[in-house]
């Protein structure tokens, strides 16, 4: 049979075989003029589809299927696979289901335009035209006429030792209500993410095992960057690290991230820098940045140090050591002294 109806006043069904292909669903018609209709642009897709080169038969792939298809090959095993499966979702959601063949630089533009719309910063843009250049190219399909806007660097907060001083003392010294009294752990926080650079997340995750004292060193396994690293402890943190060993000997902190982060939001509003909005806990990875670099410690250890993946991230923060500049000036001044 070919297309038959299921009941006397259901819709109509196809039944066939063509090129080693069985379909047997429905037409979504009520009609047999209809269904025959959408049986023959079934076959024809068929016939299409046999004659298609691969690229072809991937420019026709829904947008939704290219998503779904690269989070369970690819995202799914990275750290940002939720994040990536997100602005996938989003960018089907704001430009609709085509086929991923279909994208050109007006839908790109059309894009932007409802991103921005939203009120979506440039680097939010840039992010979600990189899954779209990601899908594009997974697909062996154009993807160089997307430009990614130019997103303005901002200055880099860095904490004085003084801030640093007055969040510790805010920290430990304040006493806190009963569902606050986690924020006396906060401080030790604070000092370790000062003094080794590692990110929240680094830091929140990391176990005693990871911990030696006796080569006096933290070693990151899984971080951002996708390598190992290790960071010698200064005297304070190994005196942190000693002393909390003592509440659990598993990991140094119990804080999970969003207690973290709320606990800071206190912080700020008792420093009156709550409008101050540089003054994030990640401004402390750049406080150890810039402290490092203050002192003469070149830009290729502190990449390793933070556990960069590019030397272009570290550059960022090349001109916050105006001191070496000036030694440069002092060399040349000697050619003529």
């Amino acid at each position: 049979m070919a297309v038959y109806r299921r009941g006397s006043k259901g819709v109509f069904y196809m039944d066939f075989m063509l090129n080693g292909v069985r379909v047997n669903k429905s037409t979504g018609k009520y009609t047999k003029r209809e269904a025959k209709h959408a049986e023959a642009l079934e076959k024809q897709k068929i016939i299409d589809d046999a004659k298609a080169t691969p690229q072809e038969k991937a420019a026709r792939l829904l947008l939704s299927d290219v998503v779904q298809e690269l989070y369970d090959v690819r995202w799914r095993y990275n750290k940002d696979s939720v994040n990536s499966l997100a602005r996938g979702h989003r960018i089907v959601e704001l430009i609709g289901d085509m086929p991923i063949g279909d994208v050109n630089q007006d839908i790109v533009r059309k894009l932007m335009l409802k991103l921005q719309g939203r009120g979506n910063k440039p680097a939010t843009v840039n992010r979600t035209l990189e899954v779209l250049k990601t899908m594009l190219k997974y697909k062996k399909l154009e993807w160089d006429y997307i430009k990614l806007a130019k997103v303005p660097k901002g200055r880099i907060r860095v904490i004085s030792t003084e801030e640093e001083d007055i969040v510790c003392a805010l920290f430990r010294e304040t006493v806190h209500t009963s569902r606050r009294q986690f924020y006396i752990h906060m401080a030790d926080l604070v000092v370790c993410l000062v003094d080794t650079g590692m990110r929240l997340g680094e830091m929140l995750k990391l176990k005693y095992e990871d911990v030696s004292f006796d080569n006096n060193l933290i070693t990151i396994w899984v971080s951002k960057g996708g390598k190992a690293r290790s960071i010698p402890m200064t005297k304070r943190v190994r005196a942190i690290m000693e002393a909390r060993k003592h509440i659990d000997g598993k990991k140094p902190f119990q804080l999970k991230n969003d207690m973290a982060v709320t606990a800071w939001q206190w912080v700020r509003k008792q420093m009156e820098l709550q409008n101050d909005r540089e003054f994030v806990l990640h401004a402390l990875r750049h406080t150890c940045a810039s402290r490092l670099l203050f002192k003469g410690v070149d830009l290729v250890t502190i990449k390793e140090w933070l556990g960069h993946a590019d030397i272009q991230t570290t550059m960022r923060y090349a001109h916050m050591a105006p001191n070496k500049l000036a030694h440069a000036a002092s060399i040349l001044d000697e050619y003529h002294s």
